[in-house]
């Protein structure tokens, strides 16, 4: 098996676009058109134990970082060669094989509902799906 990180040839500029349309993404996902609607009832237990009150402006910023982390990597592990498919697939099968099943499991340990599992998971599946191809396309 030969897994290699390209981190040398990587486009950060790709990157950050890459960053951005997944912030985009999640940003329409969670929004009250999509599935924000449905976040309210199903965190009404879980916000209620925690105590703590929203920094929206922390929340925006820890989350562009954490897609700015999650972007370079798939970067580096697609390197310069990645067509918009293989980027889309690898993408995807991150969010699809990875991303959803920690959250599936975190919900389930931490007495969620398992809704919350599929909203999240399936915004990380469309995420990593999209930042992707944008990193495979544009090189």
């Amino acid at each position: 098996m030969d897994i290699s990180m390209d981190f040398v040839n990587i486009n950060w500029l790709t990157v950050l676009v890459a960053t951005v349309v997944g912030f985009l993404i999640g940003g329409c996902w969670y929004s009250p058109v999509l599935f924000g609607r449905f976040l309210p009832d199903l965190m009404a237990g879980v916000e209620s134990h925690t105590g703590a009150s929203r920094n929206i402006a922390g929340i925006f910023t820890v989350s562009f970082v954490m897609l700015w982390l999650a972007a370079s990597f798939l970067a580096g592990l697609l390197g310069p060669q990645a067509s918009l498919r293989e980027g889309f697939d690898v993408g995807l099968a991150i969010g699809l094989f990875f991303v959803f099943p920690a959250h599936t499991i975190a919900a389930i340990f931490g007495a969620r509902p398992i809704r919350i599992a599929f909203i999240n998971g399936g915004y990380f599946i469309a995420c990593f799906g999209a930042m992707g191809a944008i990193l495979g396309t544009w090189h």
